[in-house]
């Protein structure tokens, strides 16, 4: 199986030339349009939108974007296809119609709107967060909000994150090795075995965690980090004005269909069950 890259990858595509900033506002408006929409052609507009930029403006082969499309496939088979089993009047599309009998429950067309609809918000919010985190450099993602008045330790958590996640799932790989080399748990059934190393790698993945990430706050502490507002940058953060324009256009949108859809919200979202 490929290894999976959760970072930064090297290119000269569209996206790579948008401020991280500009970006950020891409992503807020496609998570606010899919959290909040009730319309299935606006659904697949939105996913073809981030379908379209992740395929032909981030420069990254979309066989990159399956290694983790085929982890996170199963949650949206669950969300489209068992959800609507839970379906009670939430935001949805269709009639009241049955569609489906099933032995379980019957299922009418607005049940399985429901479940279309969670299905193409999960897509588009995982399509768009990770074309941000395949074009978007980490000392950028510093600039950008350095620059904007954060305080560094707010803008060092995100870019923490996505330095650290690669790194962070080759030591879970390299702990469930040794896990099975030294045999933990082979005494016991296959549920409890499967329990027991998960509780061992769950732990040591924490303490690992805290240490790296108190090393990097040290780091940033000794070397100055937030003791000036303007610091000198090594790496020209990248600058387009159609990248401006066209995160700013985005946002405006997702805000405007926002206020378009208030009417429709109350009780009928999708924690409302």
């Amino acid at each position: 199986m490929d290894d999976l890259e959760l970072s930064y990858q090297k290119g000269d595509s569209t996206f790579h030339r948008i401020d991280p900033f500009s970006k950020t506002l891409y992503i807020i408006a496609v998570s606010i349009t899919a959290i909040f929409n009730s319309s299935l052609q606006v659904g697949i507009g939105l996913f073809l939108l981030t379908f379209i930029c992740a395929a032909f403006f981030s420069g990254v082969p979309l066989r990159t974007y399956w290694k983790f499309g085929r982890i996170i496939l199963p949650f949206i088979l669950i969300l489209t296809f068992i959800f609507p089993f839970f379906y009670a009047g939430q935001l949805s599309v269709g009639s009241t119609e049955i569609a489906i009998r099933t032995p379980i429950k019957d299922l009418t067309w607005q049940a399985l709107g429901f479940g279309a609809l969670l299905g193409l918000r999960f897509v588009a919010i995982a399509i768009a967060g990770l074309t941000y985190a395949f074009t978007t450099h980490p000392t950028d993602m510093v600039q950008a909000f350095a620059k904007k008045g954060l305080d560094y330790r707010l803008v060092h958590a995100p870019v923490l994150g996505l330095v650290l996640f690669p790194s962070f799932l080759q030591l879970g790989r390299d702990i469930s090795t040794t896990q099975r080399i030294r045999d933990l748990g082979q005494d016991l059934n296959p549920v409890s075995r499967k329990w027991i190393r998960s509780k061992h790698l769950a732990f040591a993945m924490l303490v690992m965690g805290l240490r790296r990430g108190q090393t990097q706050a040290m780091a940033l502490d000794i070397r100055g980090y937030g003791a000036y507002k303007q610091r000198t940058f090594l790496r020209p953060m990248p600058q387009s004005r159609g990248g401006r324009i066209f995160g700013w256009t985005c946002f405006v949108a997702s805000v405007v269909y926002l206020i378009f859809q208030i009417g429709n919200l109350a009780g009928h979202m999708q924690w409302d069950m």
